[in-house]
């Protein structure tokens, strides 16, 4: 058994900044902590990752979000993206929006007994040092026909600027109330929950579908009429882009006004155009065209914190390479922001073996020099099932170290003060020698010195203050 001495390091972190308290000089300093973007996405649309059951209990449902929180932190996983927004319903208490089918079983209908899954996953996130991030889909109405609208929905509000795609419901993003209604729900998650990012998958205009083989179009018609009567000069397709990086750029703007620390990330399709990188992507969809998408524009222009690619393909064919695609996302990074790629877990025992995995993690790190490492689970259910023992095998292999979200040098630069740690019966307690510095402090980083070498131990919420 370990020994541990009585020695001991805190951190104080504000977006990754950080000071170490220095515990003696017999010793040496203890390190900086590791860095690295480990994060999950957990889904709600369809009960895909939470909840296992629309309406069961609320205890049921809380010790499943909690078991998933347990999970991350046993992994040593550092942020999870919460879907709170799937198709115009929340997953939280809001007076904007009804509350989301997937949880109760009925659009509008609330938790009995009452209570709000996303301050719960916040609290019991930020208890373990985990980063929650709030994750919106700004623009479906209604995803497949199972549930039918509250009468507060917008499908029913403002039925206008709404219309069926397939077997799902679309806002249309040409609507400038319908990116006003995105913009406000977004905002005020913003205002009233601790949450570390916001975060916005690959949905903007609807992926194209084909009915009899032939390509639907999706129905703005109301919307494009009425910006051509406003002497609008673009072509159809250039508007709806311009639409969509409108919205984009205004989030982004909205959201460093109101909490400038909170990272802003979206994750887009994994390839930016066929053909880029020369001689990539033959076959594939082409966001740019087909979903309105210029995910590329949004990382030059710096409208993001950090970018999430979906690269959902093996490092190897040469045609979709997530490798290849990784390495062109960093080449086209003018506005130096992370790039942390969304990896496929959940085609583990499908199309691919773990190590697959483990090697993209890999892939990531071996370009440490020019982005600071992170990488996004597709999805978290894939390592609560430990898909082909992924879950064991990141333990064991990949994740042996305790690590940080990487620091944003663009959302800040005031470092906190030294933490004062008092040593007495085995116990370690600190605090700021001014306790106004508080504001600019969101974890405390905790090292022991056991054996001649320091260990990263835990990473606890600003109010605990002993060890």
């Amino acid at each position: 058994m370990t020994r541990i001495r009585s020695r001991l390091a805190v951190c104080s972190c504000l977006a990754g900044w950080l000071l170490a308290g220095v515990a003696s000089a017999e010793m040496p300093s203890p390190p900086l902590p590791a860095r690295e973007f480990r994060g999950a996405w957990i889904a709600t649309v369809r009960g895909i990752d939470w909840p296992f059951e629309a309406g069961a209990s609320t205890e049921k449902q809380q010790a499943e979000l909690k078991a998933i929180v347990e999970k991350a932190q046993a992994l040593k996983l550092n942020a999870l993206i919460f879907q709170v927004r799937t198709m115009g319903d929340a997953c939280y208490k809001s007076d904007l929006e009804p509350w989301s089918p997937w949880i109760t079983g009925r659009m509008g209908q609330a938790p009995l007994p009452l209570w709000d899954p996303l301050d719960y996953v916040i609290k019991e996130a930020h208890a373990r040092g985990i980063e929650l991030h709030a994750w919106f889909n700004p623009f479906r109405a209604l995803s497949g026909p199972k549930y039918a609208a509250a009468g507060n929905h917008v499908s029913l509000q403002h039925p206008e600027w709404c219309s069926k795609y397939g077997e799902d419901m679309w806002m249309d993003p040409g609507e400038p109330g319908v990116r006003d209604l995105a913009k406000a729900v977004i905002l005020d998650v913003l205002k009233r929950y601790d949450v570390d990012g916001i975060h916005m998958d690959d949905y903007f205009y609807p992926y194209p579908i084909r009915v009899k083989g032939v390509a639907k179009e999706f129905e703005d018609d109301r919307s494009w009429k009425s910006y051509q009567l406003t002497g609008g000069n673009r072509s159809r397709a250039e508007w709806r882009r311009a639409n969509v990086d409108g919205f984009v750029q205004e989030v982004y703007q909205g959201i460093k006004k109101e909490k400038p620390w909170v990272r802003f990330g979206i994750s887009p399709f994994g390839l930016w155009r066929p053909g880029y990188p020369e001689g990539t992507g033959k076959g594939a969809l082409d966001p740019y065209n087909d979903l309105s998408a210029d995910s590329l524009k949004w990382l030059q222009e710096g409208w993001c914190d950090y970018l999430a690619p979906q690269l959902y393909w093996p490092i190897k064919p040469a045609n979709l390479s997530f490798s290849s695609l990784f390495d062109w996302w960093l080449s086209q990074n003018t506005s130096h922001r992370h790039i942390w790629p969304g990896m496929a877990s959940d085609k583990v025992m499908k199309d691919r073996q773990p190590f697959e995995i483990l090697r993209q993690i890999s892939v990531t790190r071996e370009r440490g020099a020019t982005m600071p490492p992170g990488h996004i689970h597709w999805n978290v259910s894939s390592l609560m099932k430990n898909k082909g023992t992924l879950a064991d095998l990141c333990d064991k292999r990949a994740y042996t170290q305790l690590t940080l979200p990487p620091s944003a040098s663009w959302l800040g630069d005031t470092k906190p003060p030294q933490p004062q740690v008092v040593m007495e019966k085995g116990k370690a307690a600190w605090n700021l020698p001014d306790q106004r510095m508080e504001s600019y402090v969101k974890w405390w980083f905790v090292q022991t010195y056991e054996d001649k070498a320091w260990v990263s131990r835990k990473v606890l919420p600003l109010d605990m203050k002993t060890f």
